[in-house]
């Protein structure tokens, strides 16, 4: 018997209700194969569904360290530590049966892209929905804990439509543009164009974004800490992490100190914060005395994200990455003064609108 036959009859069984055989194959194959990420994340998943989310916690955990740029094994395992911390989200209402006016989901959500994608996918989807007047399904995903959404779950299959087919964005514009007027439809994609094309919909989108609990706490302290900094707050993001292990482009240093220096004087008794998700790679940027999440406070386990990504929507002046996750902080500051993105062509930060600008070059 090969692997690929072990992998079959495991996925058979799990299918078939049969969660012990499923569970021993997944073991036997990982036992021969301990890199094996898809039985890795199918494992994980039985165990999740079972309630032993410390050994899912660990699958997910090797998972994510195999494949940092992998959306769904670090969704899982942020999901599960907040949970043990805070509890569970509040509860999806039912959907509507009956709804005559048709239905639009998004199943990728939480899988296509991390964290600021997701924010930008929800979006679209909400937005989409509200234009069409559309019932919203959305999937389990962070969103659930950190902002209390409350969508109905997916139910029965809709209409896959891909944003690198269809024209979805378009279809904000209203019935007759890009998708619009259909309905029934489960919407694909990563949504990182020109935001000039929805820029009528920023207060709507932003409006949609409140932290729940415990991170609203978080974030009224983050905000009261940064104001007792006084002066300007310069936040700058440098992505690593994923992006070195995928082969992103990741701009020079130099860039952002130029930037810096020419920014620094003009500026109210500034203070420099780096966002970032390798605290060395703040090093070079020594002279400027940066601050870092150390020193406002410890973001949660599983959010761990959470702070850098707060200070990003409350900053005066923004140096972004060529990253969703800065970019979609800076579509939410409603107070930056400024916003500087790298420009691979331009050799340097360029100063753009986050809502006149892609969200990646």
């Amino acid at each position: 018997m090969t692997l690929d036959d072990l992998v079959q009859r495991a996925l058979e069984a799990r299918q078939a209700g049969e969660t012990e055989r499923a569970d021993r194959l997944f073991r036997t194959i990982l036992s021969v194969v301990t890199a094996h990420l898809p039985v890795m994340l199918q494992r994980a998943d039985l165990l999740e569904a079972a309630g032993r989310w410390g050994e899912a916690l660990s699958l997910y955990t090797r998972a994510a360290r195999l494949a940092p740029g992998l959306a769904l094994p670090s969704t899982r395992r942020s999901l599960l530590l907040l949970r043990r911390q805070f509890g569970p989200p509040p509860a999806a209402r039912p959907g509507d049966p009956h709804a005559e006016t048709g239905r639009v989901g998004m199943t990728t959500l939480g899988v296509n892209g991390r964290f600021g994608n997701q924010l930008l996918q929800y979006g679209i989807l909400r937005l989409y929905g509200a234009v069409h007047g559309l019932q919203v399904e959305a999937p389990d995903w962070i969103g659930r804990d950190l902002f209390g959404f409350d969508d109905p779950l997916p139910r029965s299959a809709l209409r896959l439509v891909r944003e690198d087919e269809t024209d979805v964005v378009a279809g904000l514009a209203g019935p007759g543009s890009g998708s619009g007027g259909q309905r029934d439809l489960d919407l694909w994609g990563y949504f990182c164009g020109p935001t000039g094309r929805w820029a009528v919909h920023r207060d709507r989108f932003r409006s949609l974004f409140h932290w729940r609990g415990a991170f609203a706490a978080i974030a009224h302290t983050t905000q009261a800490r940064l104001a007792a900094l006084g002066g300007d707050i310069v936040a700058l993001h440098l992505r690593r992490g994923d992006f070195v292990s995928d082969g992103h482009w990741i701009p020079p240093n130099r860039w952002y100190l130029e930037r810096l220096h020419a920014l620094w004087p003009s500026l109210d008794r500034p203070r420099l914060y780096i966002a970032s998700d390798d605290p060395a790679a703040a090093a070079e940027f020594a002279a400027f005395a940066p601050l870092s999440e150390a020193d406002l406070g410890r973001s949660p386990a599983g959010a761990e994200f959470l702070l850098d990504f707060l200070v990003l929507t409350m900053a005066d002046w923004l140096l972004l990455s060529n990253s969703s996750f800065s970019f979609t902080a800076a579509m939410l500051n409603r107070k930056a003064r400024g916003v500087f993105r790298p420009h691979p062509n331009l050799g340097g930060l360029v100063a753009i609108d986050p809502w006149d600008a892609p969200v990646l070059l």
